[in-house]
């Protein structure tokens, strides 16, 4: 599909994506190979592994639908597709601890490294096994013991991830426990960009977000573009809720009370105090997006929860324009908007990105 959107460099004259990105079913159905398959996902982390040796799992399910499997052997983490060479049926069904991998439609087996290992009934096939005979190998990324993989690998996050080894040296990331009962899964009636839109910029936060306006100071917020990411910084307004760095951390003199690191095109990685939230934000239709919220705490730590300033709050806040915006942007009467120069630099840098990969 030809692109037909364009985004000027210069923010002061720059107009936005036009509405047709958000409401075009060839737009949508296209960024399945252009924006998300060269992407990288979140997809769990190395404590799922340590009991089972296999975890199945599918790459944007109800959006890509690809089945992959993550594989451990010698302390090397390693993702496959999961789907059989012989006739297609996925090969490892659930989370098991095994040596190797093995298909119950016809009983192929391959090695914890991908390579077809043995298949009954094939004693007289001629040039067999062959490399197509193996699972496909997946490009895996692990960071602070995260999982991350990509399809195609075509977009580089290493200088985010590098942004934030720097800021945050000093935050305790294996001490980090995923909280079940503060993670959630909400649908939500929103093209999946809006809802990055949002993120991406602190212009909104005072009229919307009463109870975080006043834990921060507004005056020091900061947008910081980085290669295929976004940083944004909010000091406290009382230092409370500081975020602990080392010394040698080069904010280690602020009160920090949040660094928001959004990867694109679908990943939020929001570190405070208490702990990290992430938000991967899923396509599922045009008007329908899936947000995994998910939580990380650290020891003895609480999530604020007074006065609106609890992230579920202002979760419940931010869905709400943003499902606003989406019934806003299929009307007949928008087409464009034109940027702040001074607080939407994020949501540009955004825009730009997505020019560049459709």
């Amino acid at each position: 599909m030809e692109n037909s959107f364009r985004i000027s460099n210069d923010i002061a004259s720059a107009e936005t994506l036009t509405s047709n990105f958000y409401t075009d079913d060839d737009v949508f159905e296209s960024s399945k190979e252009t924006i998300f398959a060269r992407s990288w996902q979140l997809i769990t982390h190395t404590k799922n592994l340590k009991k089972h040796n296999q975890f199945p799992f599918t790459f944007l399910d109800g959006f890509m639908n690809e089945p992959l499997v993550l594989t451990q052997q010698n302390d090397e983490i390693n993702c496959f597709s999961n789907v059989c060479t012989h006739r297609a049926h996925l090969v490892c069904l659930e989370s098991c601890d095994s040596s190797i991998l093995r298909c119950r439609y016809h009983g192929r087996t391959f090695e914890l490294d991908g390579t077809m290992k043995a298949m009954p009934g094939f004693e007289n096939v001629k040039n067999f096994p062959s490399e197509k005979d193996n699972l496909d190998s997946i490009s895996t990324l692990i960071w602070k013991d995260f999982i991350f993989v990509s399809l195609n690998n075509k977009v580089d996050i290493n200088s985010v991830l590098a942004d934030a080894d720097h800021r945050l040296q000093g935050y305790e990331f294996d001490k980090l426990v995923f909280d079940k009962t503060q993670s959630i899964e909400y649908i939500i009636d929103s093209h999946w960009a809006l809802y990055c839109e949002n993120y991406l910029e602190e212009f909104h936060i005072p009229f919307v977000h009463k109870g975080l306006t006043k834990d921060i100071i507004l005056d020091e917020y900061q947008t910081i573009l980085l290669e295929n990411g976004v940083l944004q910084t909010a000091i406290c307004s009382d230092g409370e809720d500081a975020i602990s760095l080392s010394d040698s951390a080069p904010d280690s003199d602020k009160k920090m009370y949040a660094y928001y690191y959004w990867i694109f095109p679908n990943l939020m990685l929001n570190f405070y105090a208490w702990g990290l939230s992430i938000n991967i934000i899923e396509p599922l239709e045009k008007s329908k997006t899936r947000i995994k919220y998910l939580t990380y705490t650290l020891p003895h730590k609480k999530q604020p929860n007074t006065d609106g300033t609890d992230v579920g709050t202002i979760e419940m806040e931010d869905q709400a324009v943003v499902q606003s915006v989406h019934q806003g942007i299929n009307s007949r009467y928008y087409e464009t908007g034109r940027y702040s120069a001074k607080y939407e630099t994020g949501v540009h840098h955004f825009h730009k990105i997505i020019t560049k990969s459709l």
